[in-house]
């Protein structure tokens, strides 16, 4: 049986209220897990995070950006490439410009059934 896994990009204005919205609506939607990525660790953003993590949320993060998470102690569940290769959906809040999300998201067309990106991103999943 396969997993339905959604994997948020991005924790600012729209990605903290969806990843806790996905969190707390899991059974409902079907989801069976919800994880996120956030760049950077920073410690004013260490309380957003962890109270991710405590509704049910996993970390994500980068090689590099673990190390920072460990230091301000949070501890990565997984890294970016393990959550986006089991993700069903991503989901991306991040502003970057939609041609450096294809290329980001390209080698995972085929295990994902959809991407969602934030706002006016033409070109790029679909928009929300």
């Amino acid at each position: 049986m396969s997993k339905n896994v959604v994997h948020v990009v991005g924790t600012g204005t729209i990605g903290e209220p969806l990843i806790a919205l996905f969190c707390k609506f899991q059974k409902q939607l079907g989801i069976d897990e919800v994880t996120f990525a956030k760049k950077s660790a920073i410690l004013t953003d260490r309380s957003k995070v962890q109270a991710l993590i405590n509704h049910g949320a996993k970390l994500a993060a980068d090689d590099e950006s673990a190390k920072s998470f460990n230091a301000i102690g949070i501890k990565p569940t997984c890294t970016v490439e393990e959550a986006l290769e089991k993700a069903t959906v991503v989901v991306d809040c991040t502003p970057v410009g939609n041609q450096n999300k294809a290329e980001v998201y390209e080698k995972y067309l085929n295990n994902t059934k959809g991407f969602i990106a934030q706002g006016s991103e033409f070109g790029f999943g679909k928009m929300y």
